[in-house]
């Protein structure tokens, strides 16, 4: 029977934030909901179609080069108009239009012009939804509120990965771009239902910003290079996470056999249930860290887990519990990352460039994309597995924890 009482207890548990807080953490639900099935799940689709890895990486680097020009102009405006509603519709629109591309691409052009669209809705969406939050989460401190919108995508990638993953096996094959059409109209919608709500609390921020440039005008943090090279690090990982790691599974490793797509399938959905679990309570703890505690937890966690992966690629025996505890390792680093990331640069950012300091974190999402799978692809098309690039991603990993452990503390 089911408890009322629990019911109960979750409204209070959400009511507790704040309402435009909430609104965002359900645009980034359905903004991940869309493009968990899109991320995870689209080198495996053109795979099947007769891509080779190197076509698909290059997909991936032409995305990241269009997020780049999109996100330096999204940074600008956000700096200076301090409006979010535009930024979030426009942004859907062009995914919509990245969906139908890659919905009727047979080949490696409409492939390649999905994955542009996909770049550009990207480079305008990410550094809107990170921009907004830390001015709807009054009076929730930040890397909280940061960890309620991460645990909100978490969720949200989780169900569109597995939701789009069943769709794909058993309905059509490119379902996750049907899905995240879906989505990105709900986005539309709520958007535009509290335009007016979401304008008037950015413009009474704008305001006070601009009191507070004119008194203190701050110079970017001395460690800001050190830092941004971790994050690109740590976000190029998460894209030979996502792409690389499935294709690298799918054809071997140097003696481990190649392992069959419904394995691959089952561990990837468990490091995204295991993400959901743990993003809320990790991100909570680490909310009461040291402001580099959660980089630091995550470089290592990295670093082990890319280990493993490298490792398993020379074995033929247990090789599934090896992947299995990389994948542990990180749902840990992820779960710490990202809303520790987020907090990071919007904090060592000058009050009048906090637009900009979002849009770079956005970037180097993209610098990760950009990098990781094209010479990833490269690699696996040439040698047939990719455990040199396990093997180096766990070097600079643990290499950039003890610079960072060393010098600023």
């Amino acid at each position: 029977m089911v408890n009322p009482n629990k019911f109960l207890i979750n409204k209070l548990w959400w009511s507790q934030f704040p309402f435009h807080l909430r609104l965002i953490t359900k645009i980034r639900f359905f903004a991940s909901f869309g493009a968990g099935g899109v991320i995870y799940l689209t080198s495996l689709i053109f795979n099947n179609i007769g891509l080779s890895a190197t076509e698909i990486g290059l997909g991936f680097t032409i995305s990241a080069i269009i997020g780049t020009l999109t996100r330096l102009f999204t940074g600008n405006y956000l700096n200076k108009k301090y409006e979010i509603h535009y930024p979030l519709v426009i942004s859907s629109l062009i995914s919509v239009a990245a969906g139908f591309f890659l919905i009727i691409s047979k080949d490696t052009f409409f492939y390649i012009v999905g994955q542009a669209f996909v770049g550009a809705a990207a480079g305008i969406y990410w550094p809107t939804a990170e921009f907004v939050v830390p001015y709807f989460c009054h009076p929730i401190n930040t890397r909280k509120a940061y960890a309620l919108v991460r645990s909100s995508e978490a969720l949200g990638i989780f169900l569109g990965v597995f939701i789009g993953g069943f769709m794909n096996n058993f309905i059509y094959l490119k379902s996750i771009f049907i899905n995240d059409i879906f989505c990105m109209f709900t986005i539309i919608f709520l958007v535009l239902r509290n335009k007016t709500s979401i304008k008037k609390i950015l413009e009474n921020y704008q305001k006070s910003s601009l009191d507070l440039i004119k008194t203190n005008q701050e110079k970017w943090n001395k460690n800001t290079l050190l830092i941004v090279s971790s994050l690109v690090l740590i976000t190029t990982s998460l894209a030979l996470i996502q792409v690389t790691l499935p294709l690298d599974l799918v054809k071997g490793g140097v003696y481990r056999d190649a392992i069959n797509e419904r394995i691959i399938s089952f561990i990837i959905s468990f490091q995204l249930i295991l993400l959901l679990i743990i993003q809320w309570p990790i991100g909570s703890w680490i909310s009461k860290k040291g402001k580099l505690f959660g980089l630091k937890f995550s470089l290592i966690n990295f670093s082990f887990a890319s280990f493993l992966l490298f490792i398993s690629s020379y074995l033929n025996f247990a090789t599934f519990y090896f992947v299995f505890i990389a994948m542990i390792l990180v749902g840990l680093g992820t779960s710490s990352f990202l809303p520790t990331s987020t907090d990071i640069v919007f904090c060592i950012a000058p009050l009048n460039k906090k637009g900009y300091a979002l849009a770079l974190l956005s970037q180097c999402f993209a610098m990760g994309y950009f990098f990781g799978p094209f010479i990833s692809g490269r690699v696996l098309d040439f040698f047939g597995y990719a455990s040199i690039i396990w093997g180096a991603i766990s070097f600079f990993c643990f290499l950039m924890f003890a610079i960072i452990f060393k010098k600023l503390f």
